[in-house]
């Protein structure tokens, strides 16, 4: 592998202008999800970004898009998507034989910018300032699927032959809920570990927390306000049931560890409700995510089962939601994910990012969910979660990620592609 690494490095050295320049091209190309991908997305215009070098790296990329019938076999809860023009794009490269192959996974989705005028510099600008690009995905996580598309074609540029497969995975919806990946799962794409470079500030992690999305919706009593004692309002109703979310989760902070990662929570995201600040509200809406730990293959269904008796526990305690209960709908879920540290996915990549840094990795875990956990729990792939920019960048306004971190993680994930397939002699 010394003399492999060699000329791989130097080919990451000639390239990172070009790195620098694509990331930019990748940041300015919209790639929204519009209405959590239900209502559809923009990915094609990265994907295509994508697909074009590809095919100058003499691969033939697989195009398609997820297919909504198919993916519904699964019962995973993120049903209903719109995929017309958000087409995955895949690309294998095979080995010589005799090593281990792998999957490298990113989305090219994004959320929303919101409001474009609160960002220092426009959304999809690409701007470099002070060693930082910025742009909606820079960090999550148009840097860390850049980074691992210019690894892969710097160990083909380099002419170096990999004894396992490699498999290049640019997947649409992860901000949906995942069926980009799981759709490449259901296509059959196998591998003996797959990787994603969601923004872990190139930290090694093995696990992530499980979460879900429920939209909770309260009816009350409308009535002129100068009457409030003959109506009931179902805001305040709402804010009962938020407390009792609330106690629901200090229990939780208060009995659940984990080493790698933090507590769970219960977070309310969106509430709106009632006409008119002189009318007693009659209807009422929040939104909530919550985040689990793994904690054994029922952890999922044990939260719902908790959250569900919270929120009945508090309507079967007052007179009028007893007789008016909360509907309750869940949206979007996603289990958690764990594979061992000592797991030879897990200790290669390690070696990588200590080699590269000069310095003991950091192993920690990611607090919010993402695709890893379709690699092992439904297709038993080890997975590891390893990428740069600050997880904090993540769905901010001004979002950035380090150049110089950046070109980092490059050079790691082209040493974890020829220490983890093997080099052919």
């Amino acid at each position: 592998m010394p003399d492999a690494w060699q000329r791989v490095s130097e080919v990451l050295r000639e390239q990172e202008e070009e790195a620098v320049r694509f990331l930019q091209q990748l940041v300015q190309a919209d790639t929204q999800v519009l209405g959590h991908g239900i209502t559809g997305g923009r990915e094609a215009a990265g994907q295509e970004l994508i697909r074009a070098r590809l095919e100058r790296l003499g691969a033939l990329p697989d195009v398609f898009e997820p297919e909504e019938d198919r993916l519904q076999r699964y019962g995973l809860g993120n049903e209903g998507h719109n995929y017309a023009g958000r087409p995955n794009v895949v690309a294998r490269f095979p080995g010589v034989g005799g090593g281990r192959s792998i999957i490298l996974n990113g989305h090219v989705d994004t959320m929303p910018p919101g409001d474009p005028a609160a960002w220092p510099y426009p959304p999809w600008s690409g701007v470099v300032e002070r060693g930082r690009l910025y742009g909606l995905g820079a960090a999550d996580m148009k840097a860390g699927l850049a980074g691992l598309l210019l690894a892969a074609e710097a160990v083909r540029r380099a002419g170096v032959r990999l004894k396992g497969d490699l498999i290049f995975e640019s997947v649409v919806d992860e901000e949906g809920g995942g069926n980009g990946t799981l759709a490449c799962l259901d296509r059959g794409y196998r591998a003996d570990g797959a990787v994603i470079a969601e923004p872990t500030h190139l930290e090694v992690q093995p696990a992530h927390m499980g979460f879900i999305f429920y939209a909770v919706r309260v009816e009350g009593k409308p009535l002129h306000s100068s009457r409030k004692w003959a109506g009931v309002s179902a805001v305040e109703k709402a804010i009962k049931l938020i407390q009792a979310l609330n106690e629901l989760e200090h229990r939780w902070l208060l009995t659940r560890r984990h080493p790698l990662l933090p507590g769970p929570s219960i977070n309310v995201g969106e509430i709106h409700g009632g006409e008119a600040g002189s009318t007693v509200p009659g209807w009422c809406e929040f939104k909530l995510c919550l985040h689990y730990l793994p904690d054994g293959p029922e952890a999922g269904r044990r939260t719902e089962r908790e959250v569900l008796a919270a929120l009945e526990d508090c309507a079967r305690g007052d007179p009028w939601l007893r007789e008016h209960p909360p509907k309750i709908e869940k949206y979007q879920e996603g289990s958690p994910f764990e594979v061992p540290v000592d797991h030879p996915l897990v200790q290669t990549t390690a070696r990588a990012v200590e080699a590269e840094n000069g310095a003991p990795v950091r192993v920690s875990g990611k607090p919010a969910g993402c695709d890893a956990r379709y690699f092992t729990a439904l297709a038993r792939i080890p997975c590891v979660i390893l990428g740069p920019g600050e997880p904090e960048q993540a769905h901010s306004v001004g979002e950035s990620v380090d150049v110089q971190e950046y070109l980092t993680f490059i050079r790691i994930a082209a040493r974890l592609i020829l220490d983890w397939c093997g080099v052919a002699e």
